[in-house]
């Protein structure tokens, strides 16, 4: 039998507390990768 703490839980996204509300009201974290996706964009239409 596996007691809840040898349970593991899916690896988190380390977001450092910054994250955004959707329309639904669910709260989600803004990550490298969104933050680096959305410079690129801004990158790219400066040209």
């Amino acid at each position: 039998m596996i007691s809840k703490e040898q349970e593991t839980l899916p690896e988190q996204p380390n977001f450092n507390g910054a994250a955004i509300i959707n329309e639904h009201g669910k709260e989600i974290p803004i990550t490298e990768e969104m933050v680096q996706t959305a410079c690129d964009e801004l990158d790219d239409s400066e040209t």
